[in-house]
């Protein structure tokens, strides 16, 4: 299972609570050109991996990143010096 942290969460809760998405609408982990990841607002499938905070979801892991992904944290940081997701290895 993916990991996010309190601090990820709470940043898509508030990214979620402002752009007003329905109650079966998530931020869906989406590859991008390049290796990347992203996010895109999507209704997810049912055999994605979805991480809820109190009975909503707030982000849907779709079912071919979840192996990649199964030792990997979703952290978001905010320092001087970065800011925004990140993704770390699990120790």
């Amino acid at each position: 299972m993916v990991q996010v942290t309190d601090q990820a969460l709470d940043q898509l809760e508030a990214l979620r609570d402002q752009i007003s998405l329905t109650p079966e609408q998530s931020v869906t982990l989406v590859p991008n050109d390049g290796g990347e990841l992203g996010f895109a607002i999507s209704t997810p499938e049912s055999a994605d991996e979805i991480v809820e905070r109190d009975g909503k979801p707030l982000v849907a892991i779709p079912q071919r990143l979840v192996e990649p992904l199964k030792n990997v944290v979703i952290d978001y940081v905010d320092t001087p010096e970065q800011q925004g997701f990140t993704l770390n290895e699990q120790a």
